[in-house]
Formats: structure tokens, C-alpha cells, sequence
């Protein structure tokens, strides 16, 4: 469901706004900030430490600024000296909330450090995380696990359970242990507002486009699925899309039933995981069982509208949206609307999705030329205007995404463009016949002419007028 911050009030959410007067400590001061989206966690100010309770994963980190942990405290489970001065992840989306805040250099230890996509990060002085490390001297260890690192990990949020909103105020939850929480709700505030706005614009469409979130998996057994968790539904809702299936898959493993769940999709997002760079269209189509797409009669199929989330990566490949598309869920959203309706805003450029329906997989390598360290993307927030006035069906929104065969986009187009091409063709072959005998008339026109009348002092025979043509 759609959140909007404007409509929300402190007795309606039941949390406190930010207050003029800041408990004054000792050592630090601590700014109270309001959590508005009900992401799964909550924060307490006290006269001397402040207190994170993860409501999902039930656990409590008391976090203080004295030199001295304070007693006498019950019922938490971690205690945190703030800020902290160095940082440990097992999650991606950690790594993203460290740059939005502007704090990746306390960044020390990742599981992976190959797998890191943030350039601003210097990955050779990175350690790795090995299990249940405690060898790091890091502060806090970020991960999808709240016990993985004994007293020293912090749990964030790692499923798709969460709203594309929710999921980012988990930038206010990083931002405390660093006392950074009024930076993190002035970023937030600005994404939520930007995210709710396009959210809205893109509901007046005459002709909303039927799409679907898939997956397919093949760890254990064979499974095919339409993915409906909150993330990605929220995100096809917002982009003026419908995405009920009319049919129900009682069984993953059914291909056939698959496929005719999905067949009425005019676009489709694939996050399955797939290892054929270079030939990931065919190798999805395989794992699908499509063996003849373009006769297949399926309009997202035959109009190649698959697309996927990792278009923007590392060097080795590795995707950048589960590190910074889950930060800024306003430019996950622009993306989808640039793919279902790219008339909406034709100047945008897309980020993270890539077209998995060409003959090339134009993926973006993250660099310098499209991310500046000195001034990150990712924390500025363009301005969005509300309108009422877009329909979806303009004629300009007929427009070519990546790829030298690229399909167009967006609602009810398929038909239109196909049209369009034909028409083009039918009447460039026309005026290339009519040339042709228009040509052909003057020339044997001539022929003949010539033919009939003397040349200087020679007689034109007509076996030698091939000479004239």
C-alpha cells in the first residue's frame, strides 16, 4: 500500500516527532527522529543511552556515548559505545546505507570484498569476514543474521517482506550507531516524498500494463514462481502496472501451469539466477521452457519485454542494485516507469534494469564516468511535481529502449509500433515500384525514339540501344 508521509500523523503512527529540545549527555547528543513506516524497528531515547529494538528479530542494542555502559539497564541484549569507528557487513545493503550517510570509510571487513560494487570503497584494504569472525576490530558487523558475529552483529533486513519504503528508513537504524540519525530522516523524507509522488502520478493511466515479478530456481528442485511479496508488488503498483495472475500455480514445479499464469504479462522482471553472461536471454528462455518465443503468441514474449535488476555492476559482474537499489527505492521505481511508460519523463536514464530481450546485454559498468565520489548519486534526491494529467497514452510514448532490436514500451504499444513498421515498409515498397516502372517507361521511351531516327551518320539499331538504358 502506498505510504505517504504528508498524510501521516504522530497520533495516527503513534511515535514521536522530532523534538526541539535534544536529551544533552555527557558525552554526546542524541537527536530523536520518528520512524514512519512501520519498517520493523523502533528508537528510544533515555536520559543517558538511546535503545534499538529490532521488532522482527526481537533483539534490543543499547547504544551509549560515555565512556562507562550504563547499569542497572534490563532487558538489552548488545551494547554499542557510539559512534563507531569502524564497520563490518555480511549484507549488501549495508555497504549502501554507509555511502548514502557518507561514512564508507569506516568500512574494514566484508564477507566478500570482491563482491562489493561501491568504487568509493578501496576493496584491497578491505579484510574478509570469515565465520563468527572476531579477529576484524570492527565495531559492528552488519548481517542478515543477528547472531552471526556473537556480540558484535546487528541485524538488517534482507527478504523482500518489506515495502520499497520500509526497507530504506533502515537507513535511520545504520545512521544511530554513527549519531547520524537527522541526516538519515532528511535523506529519507526527501526519497519517500519523491517515491510517493511518481507513485502517484502514474495512476491515471487509461491503459495500465499487465506485468509480473518471476523467479526461477533450480537449487534443490526445480521451481517456478510469480513473485508477489510486498517489495515487489509495491513497486508494479506504483508504476500504474496491474499484476494479478488469473491463474493460481498450486505447484512450483509445473512448468506448463507457469506459463499459462503468465502469458496475459505485457512485461515481465526476472530476478532468477542466471550465469550465462552474454547468452542470459537464451538461457532464461531454456529455463523457462519457451522454445520458439516469438510464435509463441505471448505479448511479452514476442515483444521481448524481460527485464531484470542487474544491469549496473562491478568489474566481475556482481550487481550493484542489492547494495544501492535498496537505499533508493525512488530510482528503482523511475526505472520501471521509464520500462512500462517511458513518455512519463523520455529525458530519464535508467540505472539498474536491464533489457534481456535483445540480441546484447548492455550491461553498465559502475566507474567514475557515471558515479562521482565527491558527489554521489545516491544521496541526491531530484524534485518531483505532482500531476494528474498522464494518461499513458501518448503517441511519443512509443520509444526505443537499449539494444540495437530493442522492443518499445510500455502500455498497449506492442500493436501500435508493430503497425507503425509495417505501414513504413508497405509504403517504401510502393514508391520503390512505381520509380522502378516510371524508370523503365522513359527508358524504353527513349529506346525507341532512338531507334527511329538516324544518330549523326549512323543508323540506331534497336540490338545495340542496351547502350542508352
Amino acid at each position: 500500500m502506498l505510504f505517504s508521509i504528508v498524510q501521516v500523523t504522530a497520533t495516527a503512527i503513534g511515535v514521536a516527532l522530532i523534538r526541539s529540545v535534544k536529551p544533552v549527555l555527557g558525552a554526546c547528543t542524541f537527536d530523536e527522529v520518528s520512524v514512519l513506516t512501520d519498517p520493523g524497528f523502533t528508537i528510544s531515547i533515555n536520559s543517558d543511552y538511546k535503545v534499538l529494538e529490532d521488532t522482527t528479530a526481537k533483539v534490543k542494542y543499547g547504544l551509549y556515548c560515555d565512556d562507562t555502559q550504563p547499569s542497572d539497564v534490563k532487558d538489552i541484549d548488545r551494547w554499542f559505545k557510539v559512534p563507531v569507528e569502524s564497520v563490518g557487513l555480511r549484507i549488501p545493503i549495508a555497504s549502501g546505507f554507509l555511502e548514502a550517510l557518507g561514512h564508507s570509510d569506516k568500512l574494514v571487513a566484508a564477507e566478500s570484498p570482491g563482491n562489493l560494487t561501491n568504487i568509493c570503497v578501496d576493496v584491497s584494504k578491505i579484510k574478509t569476514l570469515e565465520s563468527d569472525s572476531n579477529d576484524t576490530n570492527a565495531d559492528v558487523i552488519f548481517s542478515a543474521d543477528e547472531d552471526s558475529d556473537s556480540n558484535s552483529s546487528v541485524r538488517l533486513p534482507s527478504s523482500d517482506d518489506l515495502t520499497p519504503l520500509q526497507m530504506a528508513e533502515w537507513i535511520k537504524f545504520v545512521a544511530a550507531f554513527f549519531n547520524n540519525e537527522k541526516n538519515a530522516e532528511s535523506l529519507f523524507s526527501s526519497i519517500a516524498d519523491a517515491y510517493n509522488c511518481h507513485w502517484n502520478n502514474l495512476q491515471h493511466l487509461k491503459d495500465a500494463p499487465h506485468a509480473y515479478w518471476v523467479q526461477y530456481t533450480d537449487d534443490s528442485s526445480t521451481s517456478y514462481s510469480i513473485i508477489d511479496s510486498p517489495y515487489q508488488k509495491d513497486l508494479l503498483a506504483g508504476a500504474g502496472a496491474t499484476n494479478d495472475t488469473h491463474a493460481a500455480l498450486s505447484d512450483s514445479s509445473d512448468q506448463k501451469a507457469f506459463q499459462d499464469a503468465v502469458k496475459d504479462a505485457a512485461f515481465v522482471f526476472d530476478q532468477s539466477e542466471l550465469h550465462n553472461y552474454g547468452q542470459r536471454a537464451t538461457e532464461w528462455y531454456s529455463a523457462f521452457g519457451y522454445k520458439d518465443p516469438k510464435n509463441s503468441g505471448v505479448e511479452f514474449l514476442t515483444s521481448r519485454n524481460i527485464w531484470r535488476t542487474d544491469g549496473y555492476t562491478n568489474k566481475a559482474g556482481v550487481s550493484n542494485f542489492p547494495e544501492f537499489g535498496y537505499v533508493r527505492p525512488d530510482l528503482v521505481l523511475q526505472d520501471i516507469i521509464n520500462v512500462l511508460e517511458p513518455s512519463y519523463d523520455p529525458d530519464y536514464s535508467r540505472r539498474w534494469l536491464l533489457w534481456l530481450g535483445g540480441t546484447n546485454e548492455n550491461t553498465k559498468v559502475i566507474s567514475a564516468d557515471n558515479y562521482d565520489c565527491a558527489k554521489p548519486w545516491i544521496t541526491t534526491v531530484d524534485k518531483c511535481s505532482a500531476r494528474t494529467d498522464f494518461t499513458g497514452d501518448s503517441d511519443s510514448s512509443d520509444s526505443e529502449a537499449d539494444g540495437d532490436d530493442n522492443s518499445g514500451s510500455g502500455s498497449g504499444r506492442a500493436g501500435k509500433i508493430a503497425g507503425g513498421v509495417i505501414g513504413a515498409v508497405v509504403f517504401v515498397a510502393l514508391v520503390i515500384v512505381a520509380l522502378h516502372y516510371y524508370n523503365r517507361h522513359r527508358r524504353n521511351a527513349r529506346i525507341q525514339s532512338l531507334a527511329q531516327t538516324e544518330y549523326g551518320s549512323e543508323r540506331i539499331d534497336l540490338r545495340e540501344t542496351r547502350r542508352f538504358s
